[in-house]
């Protein structure tokens, strides 16, 4: 009865193409904060914007408490208008917006006046004294233009608090909920629920740039953004210029049971980076992978690259140059994550990584092996793999139209296969360089994919209307699988999952959570990488069983564990809709189990899939449900 899971209404050699892919692609995403559309379902954790009600200044150090929440009469800004919507123009020709009609339920500590200033109405107040809490529903008609700005006067955080005292605990869930329970918004957990990642990198989500204190400043674990802070977007008010918090990385990677990339801050003490490691080995699913990098392009010296002067200031105190503090760091890292995983961890669950700026091969990367190697032994005993970024652009001149703009990529791609130039630092030499040190995770990439971006308006139509064209898909799979997996390379870091259309970037590979297939990119990726729901592979030994099957009740299922594992359970149905969570996150023992929904299959006849991911390998069984 149980065979290989196969796609439906797929030809035979697209199945035996898929099966090369599974056994070869390994591409992850980089994701950002907020998602565009959406990460979280209350909206404060990912916008923090207030200003002074009575002033009309932003708020102020001095008029927030310890997690940031205002200590005055204040407005909520949230802004959804595409660029550059607020100075006359807007760069993007289809001129899309999100929708964000609907009712937004609304709550916070306190009692108040609540009034809407622009973007929508504010209707049901009420103050429940019990609580001390106040709701009110936000109504934003259709075709809203995004911008939204709401006015608490006359508060009170508490009944013996003087007005214009503040509020706390600000609330502001999505259309459609009701409670923020399942903390991130669904249909942006399902883009992962309908690829199969092979990491997801946390560099912005997390904050990583500009977020470090001048050297010698240190940031200690004390230091870092709670789940109780204000919002997970930067919370200046209260000196936390990070991102989301370590928490939120662990429940999203365990959710969507995806390796995380980490990216640790290049001011973190060492008791900061032990109390790291520790809580990713406590909490983070055992059968995930943990990528380390040392911030982020710490060669970069662009504004907003903070942690470059901070590497460079303290290679200075340490009397070493630039590059081999970077490399130094990062063996530090490893050897920190060592002492908390054990002494088996690095390269296997452990997996350091060692990045640069691409043309730096030679430069950079070459020598700091060699530091590592001199004062460290050998490179492979701490670094897992070296990486650059793999970005490639086109359209840069006026007049180009779609198709020049791709040949352009096309050409930029190519042009980064093999350079024999004075930097000789080709893809392929990445590769042979990660060979020639024995680095077992090879060549990698940290970020990557169609680049135009800059801030640059020249062409900004045409550059957009490319990114959604078909030809993007066909770059975009060039430039991952031809000219990176072909190549040798091991794993390619898309970025990102989603980001406006602008002048600034068109790095999503779409710009709405909820509507993904708007432009090709999203779907090239799903071609290069295994569903949740088609995974065609399964662990030897693993034998697993469903009955009765077809079923029109009481439903059993079986299956068996080479080895102890987190497990969950998942059934969907034949478009690939996920219909039902059997059970989540798990630990069964080595050997055989057997589970029952005694309630039955209550849905419509039909064909369904139970998915069954058992400490990361995924196992699947048909179900035929007839009425």
């Amino acid at each position: 009865m149980f065979g290989h899971l196969f796609f439906l209404r797929i030809t035979l050699l697209s199945f035996l193409c898929l099966l090369h892919t599974v056994s070869h692609a390994q591409i992850g995403v980089n994701i950002g904060l907020p998602e565009r559309g959406g990460t979280y379902i209350d909206l404060a954790r990912e916008n923090y914007r207030w200003n002074n009600l009575n002033s009309g200044a932003s708020i102020g150090s001095g008029q927030v408490d310890d997690r940031g929440w205002p200590k005055t009469d204040a407005q909520y800004i949230a802004d959804f208008r595409p660029v550059a919507e607020w100075a006359g123009s807007i760069d993007d020709p289809e001129v899309y917006r999100l929708d964000v009609s609907g009712t937004w339920k609304c709550s916070f500590i306190g009692q108040g006046a609540v009034s809407a200033a622009t973007g929508g109405s504010v209707q049901n107040a009420q103050y429940n004294a019990g609580t001390n809490s106040t709701t009110f529903d936000f109504i934003v008609a259709p075709n809203s233009n995004g911008l939204f700005l709401i006015n608490f006067s006359n508060t009170r955080r508490t009944p013996s608090d003087p007005l214009n005292s503040g509020l706390t605990d600000f609330k502001m869930l999505r259309p459609g909920y009701s409670d923020d329970s399942q903390l991130f918004y669904p249909p942006f957990l399902g883009l992962f629920d309908s690829i199969r990642f092979s990491a997801i990198r946390y560099m912005v989500f997390t904050g990583t740039n500009g977020s470090n204190p001048a050297y010698p400043g240190v940031t200690e674990w004390a230091d870092r953004k709670l789940p109780t802070d204000a919002s997970q977007s930067p919370v200046p008010t209260i000196g936390k210029n990070d991102g989301a918090c370590w928490e939120h990385v662990i429940e999203l990677a365990n959710r969507t049971h995806t390796d995380a990339w980490i990216n640790v801050p290049v001011s973190a003490s060492a008791d900061y980076v032990a109390q790291l490691a520790a809580m990713l080995k406590n909490t983070l699913d055992a059968g995930l992978n943990i990528y380390v990098e040392s911030s982020n392009e710490v060669w970069n010296t662009a504004p907003g690259f903070e942690q470059s002067l901070y590497n460079q200031a303290q290679a200075a105190a340490l009397g070493i140059g630039e590059h081999e503090n970077h490399a130094r760091r990062t063996v530090e890292l490893a050897q920190i994550f060592e002492s908390v995983f054990g002494p088996n961890a690095l390269n296997d669950r452990i997996r350091v990584v060692l990045c640069s700026h691409q043309p730096m091969l030679k430069w950079w990367v070459e020598p700091m092996l060699q530091y590592i190697q001199t004062n460290f032994g050998a490179p492979s005993d701490y670094i897992y793999a070296i990486g650059c970024q793999t970005y490639f652009s086109g359209g840069a001149s006026n007049g180009e139209n779609v198709s020049k703009i791709l040949d352009d990529c096309h050409s930029s791609i190519t042009g980064q296969i093999t350079d024999m130039g004075i930097n000789e630092a080709g893809r392929t030499q990445w590769i042979t360089k990660a060979n020639d040190w024995n680095l077992p995770g090879g060549f990698v990439s940290y970020e990557g994919g169609p680049d135009h971006g800059g801030g640059s308006t020249v062409n900004i139509a045409n550059r957009i209307l490319a990114e959604r064209s078909a030809g993007m898909c066909d770059e975009m799979r060039y430039n991952l699988d031809d000219a990176f997996i072909q190549l040798g390379g091991t794993l390619a870091m898309q970025f990102t999952l989603t980001s406006g259309y602008n002048r600034y970037g068109c790095w999503g590979l779409t710009d709405d959570v909820t509507n993904p297939h708007r432009n090709f990119k999203f779907a090239c990726l799903q071609d290069l990488l295994p569903t949740r729901t088609n995974e065609p592979a399964y662990p030897s030994g693993t034998v697993t069983t469903v009955y009765p099957n077809p079923t029109d009740g009481p439903v059993t299922f079986e299956f068996y564990l080479n080895h102890t594992a987190h497990c969950s359970a998942v059934l969907f149905n034949s478009l690939g809709k996920r219909v039902e969570d059997v059970f989540s996150k798990k630990q069964f023992s080595k050997g055989k189990h057997r589970v029952e929904i005694p309630e039955g299959l209550q849905f419509p006849a039909g064909l369904y899939w139970l998915i069954l991911n058992a400490g990361g390998e995924l196992r699947s069984e048909k179900i035929m449900v007839v009425r």
